[in-house]
């Protein structure tokens, strides 16, 4: 497959990425709603483990950190539904994600990225970081700077555990089924404890809906661990992050959504960077 393609692919998974967060967040407790989403995948994949090689070695090590890292982010992820606070931390906490990913993937796998190719990043990152300014009024003080950070090095850490764990096993199908089938047992966990009220009182629809959202979710994320496998960590890391772009547009375009002009600054800017990737 070419470069251009897995581009390509890369780009569908951010559509579909976007997709399966607006669904999540539609519900009255989405923090219920990504545990059960993430439940509802390890149930799918558990008959598929037995389809595909038992992990080896050290990808064990990147599978057990992978389910941790991505449970705690589901997790504050559900939380800042709940709240509210995903237009103040989550622009900055996606934005800076690809420059830690591109730190990580640097330094510790030796990835080959020419300067232009870091600039591309860069310049990703500092679009994503530019739709912080639609809410100036709210100041970002030393707690929401923090909390942004955090959110920023867990998505990090967790990209770049998948990056590195897909290239450990021999096939790419061996660690994104395992993964699959690990990543939900902890949510579940955390919010049958914490709000097992608002989990046993979901209705069908909810649950119909949270299935679609498990399938679409997966079937892009799967791209993404695919794809780090055979391009720099760091470009599918700016490339998935299209994602917020492309939850604008379906606001934009079916939920009758404005899109004022830091957005539109944002959006080129981004595509600024992607363009600086792609021409490599």
């Amino acid at each position: 497959m070419t470069i251009s393609s897995i581009y390509i692919l890369v780009f569908f998974a951010a559509l579909l990425h976007a997709l399966w967060n607006i669904i999540i967040k539609s519900l009255n407790n989405s923090l219920v709603g990504i545990a059960v989403k993430v439940f509802f995948q390890s149930i799918i994949f558990f008959p598929i483990i037995f389809f595909v090689d038992l992990p080896q070695g050290i990808t064990w090590f990147y599978l057990l950190c992978s389910s941790i890292l991505h449970s705690l982010y589901f997790i504050l992820l559900g939380s800042m539904y709940n709240r509210g606070d995903m237009t103040v931390i989550y622009p900055v906490a996606r934005g800076c994600a690809p420059a830690f990913v591109t730190l990580w993937s640097l330094i510790f796998l030796k990835d080959s990225i020419p300067l232009t190719g870091i600039i591309g990043i860069l310049t990703v990152s500092f679009g994503l970081t530019l739709l912080r300014l639609e809410n100036f009024k709210i100041k970002m003080n030393a707690k929401i700077i923090k909390i942004s950070l955090f959110i920023a090095f867990v998505i990090s850490v967790y990209t770049f555990t998948d990056g590195a764990g897909v290239r450990s096993a021999d096939a790419a199908a061996t660690y994104i089924v395992w993964n699959f089938f690990l990543g939900g047992w902890i949510s579940i966990g955390y919010v049958y404890l914490k709000n097992k009220r608002e989990l046993f009182e979901l209705r069908f629809k909810d649950l119909m809906f949270i299935l679609l959202a498990t399938i679409i979710s997966f079937s892009a994320y799967a791209i993404i661990i695919w794809s780090m496998k055979h391009i720099p960590i760091g470009f599918v890391a700016s490339m998935r992050e299209s994602s917020i772009i492309f939850a604008s547009l379906i606001g934009y375009l079916f939920l009758k959504e404005k899109i004022g002009y830091i957005r539109l600054i944002s959006g080129f800017v981004f595509f600024l960077g992607i363009y600086l990737i792609y021409s490599l």
